[in-house]
């Protein structure tokens, strides 16, 4: 019990660490200094990192997802303004762009 107890609590220790730091390298540099079992310690710094870049995927692909719904958005727009003889020029440009901005912030996200 010990043992799964000593994990969680590294665990915690580490996310608490990421969000005082924010890099991960100083934050296994605090791991280190905190307990002196390094068997351990890359054990839970490995499941720490894989919830910290399964976090970052999640916020990259919400993030791409919300960039193309805004250019699938302004391509509609620009249809039906086309059609109607109406200007598009602000849904054409401009929702485009931002989509497209939003879409490299998210890849930015997932890349790191």
């Amino acid at each position: 019990m010990q043992p799964n107890h000593n994990f969680n609590a590294l665990l915690d220790f580490l996310r608490d660490a990421q969000h005082r730091l924010g890099d991960l390298e100083k934050v296994k540099k605090e791991l280190d200094a905190k307990s002196l079992d390094l068997n351990l310690n890359e054990k839970v710094f490995q499941c720490f990192k894989k919830e910290y870049y399964d976090l970052k995927r999640k916020q990259g692909l919400s993030k791409i997802a919300l960039g193309a719904f805004i250019i699938l958005l302004g391509f509609v727009i620009t249809c039906f303004n086309f059609h109607s003889n109406q200007s598009f020029t602000f849904a054409m440009y401009g929702l485009t762009s931002f989509g497209i901005c939003i879409v490299f912030f998210g890849l930015y996200k997932i890349i790191g």
